[in-house]
């Protein structure tokens, strides 16, 4: 699922299968398609309308602030907490202010849904110029940065291998003494932090082998 946006893991938990094949919309009859399947998924009315809330503002010539999107949450009075975290998945989804989206996450009324999908955003930026980390392909040092402020921010539960794993890439780059504080909390023997170790080791080893290289 590395390929697909927020928005269609949205999609497919409401039980609307292939969704590639019905966004983005290329003509008025998709468009009209994609709502009949929104209005057909197994979500309740607050959470359809969000999704079409989100199709509104990917409709709005990727524009931040879109004038449809913005009445149509009005006309339906969706809680300002529901269009915050849908403001939020757009912007993930499009890359176009990750910041902001970090920012928005960090509300603690929000929920805390799709944790991998939002560190696997954040943790290629668009536009960066900086050179990949060689041992996490698309570790930037901005990416990191990111990612480290998500999770120190937005507090989200961490429970997948490879989560951890970048998180801790992130802060080895940011600060290596956080990533080894880090790596200390999980249990002595643990799966989890012979994980860690092996990855911030490949890590000093890889800036090494670069430093050595020049």
């Amino acid at each position: 699922m590395s390929d697909l946006l927020i928005f269609d893991v949205l999609l497919i938990r409401g039980g609307i299968r292939n969704p590639d094949a019905l966004f983005p919309p290329v003509d008025p009859a998709g468009i009209k398609r994609l709502l009949q399947a929104i209005l057909r998924s197994t979500y309740d009315a607050l959470k359809k309308d969000c999704l079409v809330y989100i199709l509104l503002k990917w409709a709005g010539e990727g524009r931040e602030t879109s004038p449809g999107s913005r009445r149509f949450a009005e006309e339906r009075c969706i809680p300002p907490q529901f269009v915050a975290l849908a403001d939020a998945y757009w912007l993930l989804d499009t890359g176009s202010n990750l910041a902001k989206a970090i920012s928005i996450l960090s509300d603690a009324r929000l929920n805390r849904d799709y944790v991998s999908k939002i560190l696997q955003a954040l943790s290629i930026p668009p536009n960066t110029t900086s050179q990949s980390s060689p041992s996490s392909p698309h570790l930037t040092p901005a990416s990191a940065t990111l990612i480290v402020r998500y999770v120190q921010t937005a507090k989200p539960p961490l429970t997948e291998p490879a989560d951890i794993s970048l998180y801790a890439l992130s802060l080895a780059h940011t600060s290596f003494v956080s990533a080894l504080n880090y790596a200390r909390t999980f249990h002595e023997g643990s799966e989890m932090k012979e994980r860690v170790w092996r990855e911030l080791v490949g890590w000093c080893l890889m800036r090494e082998s670069l430093l050595f290289s020049c």
